[in-house]
């Protein structure tokens, strides 16, 4: 787990200087993150993710679904990436959790055997909205 962090440090590190001289990018002064997730090539299919899983529809099945109706097996799916967020384009409530598409600049991915370089890849992940419990 440790040199997963390690690796993953670096990557981010590799990626940020990518963007360094290029001064009109989103998210150039942005910091990056690592995670676990779901991730969409659109906005759109994002949003029927997360409306299929306020149906009560379960991940895997709404994952299927999305990518059934987009005729591409891999237009939704689960992804341990190095990504740097932009901006929140929408959210739903799920359960007792808001949920959150966030339009994300991927800087590398995991393929299970090491971390991948990616170069100006914009996805859309579903993340749990961050605050405060009352």
């Amino acid at each position: 787990m440790r040199k997963l962090a390690i690796a993953a440090v670096a990557v981010i590190l590799l990626g940020g200087a990518a963007w360094a001289d290029d001064a009109a990018h989103p998210a150039q002064n942005k910091d990056a993150a690592v995670g676990i997730g779901m991730i969409c090539n659109t906005q759109e299919q994002a949003a029927r993710y997360i409306a299929l899983r306020a149906k009560g529809t379960e991940e895997k099945a709404a994952m299927q679904k999305v990518n059934a109706e987009a005729k591409n097996p891999k237009a939704c799916g689960l992804a341990a990436i190095a990504y740097i967020p932009d901006s929140t384009v929408g959210s739903k409530t799920v359960g007792a959790k808001l949920l959150n598409i966030v339009r994300i600049y991927i800087v590398a991915g995991y393929n299970g055997a090491r971390w991948q370089q990616v170069s100006g890849m914009v996805q859309y992940a579903v993340m749990e909205a961050k605050g405060i419990e009352i």
